[in-house]
C-alpha cells in the first residue's frame, strides 16, 4: 500500500510540473491580452503604436523608462505598465517581440 501511495504522488507531482511548465508558456500571451484591446492581438491594430517584432530589450526599456516612472508623461500607458512586475513586463515584451513584424 505504502508504494502504490508513493506512486501516486510521484504521478501527481509529474502531472502539476507539467502543467506549470505548460502555464509558463502561455503567460506572456495572458499577460498580453491586458494589450489587445488598443494594440490588436497580432500587435499591429492601427491608431497606436505597433507592438509585433519590437526587440524585447526595446520594448522593455520604453515601458521602464517613458512608462512605467512616476515622471512618465504617458496618459494611459503609465498606470498600466506601473501595474505589472518587471518579470510581467518581461513576458510580455517577450510575447510580442516574437510575432511576425508587419
Amino acid at each position: 500500500m505504502k508504494a502504490l501511495t508513493g506512486w501516486v504522488i510521484l504521478a501527481g507531482a509529474l502531472c502539476a510540473q507539467s502543467a506549470a511548465a505548460q502555464m509558463v508558456v502561455n503567460d506572456g500571451r495572458l499577460l498580453a491580452s491586458g494589450c489587445f484591446q488598443c494594440h490588436g492581438t497580432s500587435g499591429l491594430k492601427g491608431g497606436f503604436g505597433t507592438l509585433a517584432g519590437v526587440g524585447k530589450e526595446d520594448m522593455l526599456n520604453k515601458l521602464n523608462n517613458d512608462m512605467r516612472s512616476k515622471d512618465a508623461r504617458s496618459s494611459i500607458m503609465n498606470p498600466h505598465a506601473r501595474g505589472y512586475t518587471s518579470y510581467q513586463l518581461s513576458l510580455i515584451a517577450d510575447y510580442f517581440s516574437k510575432l511576425p513584424k508587419p
